[in-house]
């Protein structure tokens, strides 16, 4: 995935164009440096994109968050992958107990409160949550892995971002994209703005917590060791 500084959404309506192959609709670089793009295969005129999904940058490689569009059981819902952030955010707050943990996830309830799917009456499968493997690097969290019927998110298992996994910054901004794509379609959707204001306000706050958990890490690995 290639490198990109750009931090303000590409989406626009020239963007999301008709016809075959793959278009970028969005891309963000999260604070310590991981990109996630929003990507779309085989446009339909006058509908959300058929292979919806967001391409996020890990430690060593890559993932792939497929997002559904033409039922529950195509892809994660944003109703499901709330549930796996604010899951996240809540084993963190048990963790940490940091006040800015604790707004980030009144911020992800409220949202996951009025969050409506797109097609009200939806069975959609619900969240679970595995433990990391024997032999996985050790992590502060309980769980790493999310689950939705047959799609999973391997979550990064330290708060500073340096193991392989998708962080809970990166998983806000496939939210927040997601969100705002299905904007273009449904404006009319109360819902979707709403809860994407949540969601925005939970990211700012993360963004400025894991820049500064960031710069920690970096200065104190920049600490010369005492030889006296």
């Amino acid at each position: 995935m290639e490198s990109s500084t750009q931090t303000e959404s590409a989406t626009s309506a020239s963007t999301v164009k008709g016809g075959s192959g793959r278009d970028n609709v969005a891309w963000r670089a999260t604070s310590t440096g991981r990109n996630v793009v929003l990507v779309g295969t085989d446009l339909l005129p006058g509908r959300p994109l058929r292979l919806w999904g967001a391409a996020v940058e890990i430690a060593g490689g890559g993932a792939f968050i497929r997002l559904a569009i033409l039922g529950p059981y195509d892809g994660w819902t944003t109703g499901q992958l709330l549930a796996v952030v604010l899951g996240r955010f809540e084993a963190e707050q048990a963790h940490s107990g940091e006040a800015v943990v604790a707004e980030i996830v009144r911020h992800l309830d409220r949202a996951a409160a009025v969050q409506r799917e797109p097609q009200d009456g939806w069975p959609v499968p619900p969240v679970s949550f595995e433990p990391a493997p024997p032999g996985s690097p050790a992590s502060p969290f309980p769980w790493s892995l999310a689950r939705a019927g047959q799609f999973a998110i391997q979550m990064c298992p330290d708060a500073e971002a340096r193991q392989r996994g998708v962080t809970p910054e990166q998983l806000l901004a496939v939210i927040e994209m997601a969100l705002t794509s299905w904007l273009w379609i449904t404006p009319w959707r109360r819902s979707c703005w709403e809860a994407r204001r949540e969601v925005r306000a939970a990211l700012a706050l993360e963004a400025e917590r894991a820049r500064a958990r960031w710069a920690a890490h970096v200065a104190d690995c920049d600490v010369e060791p005492d030889l006296g």
